[in-house]
């Protein structure tokens, strides 16, 4: 299994390229933050291509030693995701998708086909847990390993080869969380820490990933990829903040995002 290099990768995390934002993903508040037009998309892509750096996933052999890379992540499985695949293979490119397997063939959501699909056409399939879980730290590590496990194996029987890829629903996560993923065999795993380098972890080779919202600007992408280590550092410091508000507010944070979710499944 080949990995990606030690050196810089500045790894971009997205969900959807759509324009109908209905169509596609989860539809609270907070996952339409990661939905992105097809014209805002193309314009990201546009950026990354300027650059000249290599666009890699974690089986790519063709990135150059020494020089920065990028790597085009998606979370949750969503329906659109066949439209970022298409654009991002009219530039030569391949994505990394990362599959909510319980929610497969549901609507908003891709088909076994689709992911068969993808997987034929050289983008990279990984596990994004089976159920999502509010706040995947919170979880006992025998929850943490079934939801590894039976995700793992849905996709390994989806697509006859084995998973060693997988990204923390989410974002929140700590040691037990890149543990149980690397038992399970899932050595490859994308965070949602603001870190453009790689680092070893529980087992695991660990990537953060810079957050594209819908109001990342182009200027903002720009910074990160012309200047990776402290270009990145206003967004780095945010999420630290962030995360340790969430430690602190323990249950109180656990309770208060599943509020929200029940608040906006009534809707």
């Amino acid at each position: 299994m080949t990995t990606l290099s030690p050196h810089t990768n500045i790894g971009l995390l997205l969900h959807d390229v759509t324009d109908d934002l209905s169509s596609s993903g989860f539809q609270q508040p907070t996952a339409r933050r990661y939905k992105h037009s097809i014209a805002q998309f193309v314009q990201y892509l546009d950026d990354v291509e300027s650059t000249g750096l290599p666009v890699v996933t974690p089986e790519s052999t063709d990135s150059v030693p020494g020089k920065p890379v990028v790597t085009f992540t998606f979370d949750d499985g969503g329906a659109s995701a066949p439209i970022a695949a298409e654009l991002l293979e009219q530039r030569g490119w391949r994505g990394v998708f990362f599959v909510t397997t319980d929610l497969l063939n549901r609507p908003g959501f891709m088909t076994d086909r689709q992911v068969r699909d993808l997987r034929r056409r050289g983008h990279l399939i990984g596990s994004h847990s089976c159920s999502h879980p509010d706040v995947f730290r919170s979880l006992s590590r025998y929850q943490m390993a079934d939801e590894w496990i039976r995700s793992r194996d849905v996709l390994e029987q989806l697509l006859g080869e084995p998973i060693h890829t997988a990204s923390i629903p989410g974002g929140d996560c700590n040691s037990a969380t890149i543990e149980e993923a690397s038992i399970a065999g899932l050595t490859q795993i994308f965070t949602s820490e603001q870190i453009t380098h790689s680092w070893s972890q529980g087992g695991a080779t660990c990537f953060g990933r810079m957050m594209m919202l819908d109001n990342t600007s182009r200027k903002t992408l720009i910074r990160w990829l012309t200047h990776p280590r402290v270009g990145i550092l206003p967004e780095r410091a945010l999420r630290f903040t962030k995360s340790h508000v969430k430690k602190l507010m323990g249950p109180l944070y656990l309770s208060f995002v599943r509020q929200r979710r029940a608040m906006h499944e009534q809707v």
